[in-house]
């Protein structure tokens, strides 16, 4: 009988297997649940900013749109030669 209930299969043999699945798993979600909470903030940007909002209120959301994205842009192109140079 334990002979039947015996896998083979390469996943199983390691005992840390189930806990990285479970790892990434629950990274997956975190992930997920940072991208949907990036769409409500940019959400709320667009609510704000709409046509007929203030000068200042335009002002601001350009100024900080233009920080963020040149922020981001740097960082994720430092992440992308990180990588290649890796491999």
């Amino acid at each position: 009988m334990d002979e039947e209930c015996n896998s083979e299969s390469p996943q199983f043999e390691r005992p840390d297997s189930a806990e990285k699945a479970i790892k990434l798993i629950v990274q997956d979600q975190d992930y997920t649940r940072k991208i949907k909470e990036l769409q409500a903030y940019l959400d709320k940007v667009k609510e704000i900013a709409k046509p007929g909002c203030s000068p200042e209120v335009l002002k601001m959301a350009l100024n900080s749109m233009s920080s963020l994205v040149s922020f981001l842009s740097r960082v994720s192109s430092s992440s992308t030669r990180k990588l290649h140079a890796s491999l």
